[in-house]
């Protein structure tokens, strides 16, 4: 049985009114409990970059606090990777960007390459 050694999941919606974002952390978290074969990392495109701002306060409009999710990918040693380009566009910079670890900041030519690299694509 082949397992898959590496894997990119792209996540683009908007973490309010939508799980999306949270969803693919839980999914690349569970991808780093299966071991350190497998690589993962998750990729927060347009609108999903407001996951990772600290300027957004989720619970001002009755949405749970994204800080468990960040520390599940935290204990996961998860890669997130955020799309400068989509940073911009959003008024924000990597100043704004909560304190994560394993927080990366990308150019689209980055994602694209990550995605050649990568065997499975997942797309949230």
């Amino acid at each position: 049985m082949n397992m898959v050694k590496s894997v990119i999941i792209l996540t683009d919606s908007t973490p309010v009114g939508k799980n999306s974002p949270l969803e693919a952390i839980r999914l690349g978290s569970g991808f780093m409990g299966l071991g350190e074969d497998i690589a993962c990392k998750i990729v927060f495109r347009g609108d999903a970059v407001l996951t990772l701002s600290k300027t957004i306060d989720p619970t001002k409009v009755g949405i749970d606090s994204y800080a468990e999710h960040l520390e599940m990918a935290e204990l996961s040693d998860l890669e997130l990777c955020v799309v400068e380009e989509d940073l911009k566009a959003r008024g924000l910079t990597t100043d704004d960007l909560v304190e994560f670890e394993f927080l990366k900041v990308v150019n689209l030519a980055n994602v694209s390459e990550m995605i050649q690299a990568a065997e499975t694509t997942f797309r949230f």
